[in-house]
């Protein structure tokens, strides 16, 4: 897998890239639920890495799931969801990571 600049990732190591992003979505309930003042800037911060990401692989050009995420990622940073909202979408952002990391395991490319 080729990075914008030439350079070679493994594909195992963008797998547990997105295996890291599995579990920085899940974290987004717990500060939630808890009502954490660091959530906006946490998904701030998650949203930041996430652009970068798109920016750098080639392989998520034009993907329409990893928009997905980032317009959903977006929703929540904008609007003042209320618990039951964001656990709604973050297990919906995790299902749709789960798919890209399938797609892209090691090995097979879909």
């Amino acid at each position: 897998m080729m990075t914008r600049y030439g350079i070679e990732v493994s594909d195992v190591m963008f797998s547990k890239r997105l295996g890291g992003l599995v579990n920085q979505f899940y974290k987004i309930l717990p500060i939630k639920e808890n009502g954490e003042p660091t959530l906006q800037k946490y998904m701030e911060s998650l949203q930041r890495e996430m652009v970068g990401l798109y920016e750098l692989m080639t392989a998520l050009d034009d993907d329409p799931q990893y928009l997905s995420l980032l317009s959903i990622l977006q929703y929540m940073i904008d609007h003042d969801c209320d618990v039951a909202t964001v656990k709604t979408e973050v297990f919906k952002s995790i299902s749709i990571l789960k798919r890209l990391q399938k797609r892209f395991e090691p090995g097979r490319r879909c």
